[in-house]
């Protein structure tokens, strides 16, 4: 079994330099085959040279893109690569440590009676450590009404922690996907709903960035709940 974990990073040269060891640490102790695919978007802090001076002692994709294209479209040129590679399982995670690795074979031992894992914050024994009351809120604020307006029914539709089998991706045709910020997460779960696929959640700790600044900005969040509202009178209609 062939594992792939694919991260965007823009400006995470403070925390992808030791986020990369830890991970092909996870991989060597479980004997997990997995390689890295890493997505940068020409960030001006030297992100890209902190990845490639690791390249000649772990295997490791950087694909350089020349300006910053959005988070959607770094997953889906990452889970491309994967498929290309013949992964088996293919992840998305964040370059900022607050995806902890060590949660990588609970996801792939999860998989055995699911299609797709989401690390839930939201769950019983999730949880988020280090953010501020506001962003909390927000967090859970945006999660509640995507769940409503989208009919998911997962708990944690926003988490950027997961794992697919091959096959989903393969099936939800990622031609057709739009989204390319955080709706990015929800729409890819309505294709993965659509076509049928198992979805699970476990529990992870969520823990604010080591390093750097968020990327999460105004701008993101009223997309997100354009996104979420859009579809939701979408869903709304063709009910009717």
């Amino acid at each position: 079994m062939k594992v792939s974990i694919v991260i965007p990073t823009y400006n995470e040269r403070e925390n992808i330099g030791e986020l990369i060891p830890e991970i092909f640490e996870v991989f060597g102790e479980n004997r997990i085959n997995g390689n890295l695919i890493v997505i940068d978007d020409n960030s001006p802090d030297g992100t890209s040279r902190e990845v490639e001076k690791l390249r000649d002692r772990y295997p490791i994709v950087l694909i350089k893109r020349e300006q910053k294209l959005g988070i959607g479209s770094a997953y889906i040129t990452g889970f491309r690569k994967a498929m290309d590679l013949n992964s088996d399982i293919i992840f998305e995670m964040d370059a900022d440590f607050s995806h902890d690795p060590r949660y990588t074979l609970e996801f792939i031992k999860s998989l055995n009676d699911s299609d797709i894992v989401l690390g839930s914050r939201y769950i019983r024994g999730g949880k988020v450590e280090n953010w501020s009351l506001w962003r909390k809120m927000v967090s859970k604020g945006a999660n509640i009404l995507a769940r409503i307006l989208l009919g998911l029914k997962v708990n944690d539709i926003t988490t950027g922690y997961r794992a697919y089998r091959k096959e989903v991706l393969q099936e939800i045709d990622l031609d057709k996907i739009k989204s390319n910020g955080y709706g990015f997460q929800a729409e890819i779960l309505l294709r993965v709903k659509g076509k049928g696929f198992k979805v699970k959640e476990i529990p992870i700790t969520f823990i604010d960035r080591r390093g750097g600044k968020s990327k999460l900005s105004k701008i993101e969040i009223i997309d997100f709940f354009t996104f979420c509202v859009g579809r939701g009178i979408r869903r709304l209609i063709h009910l009717e």
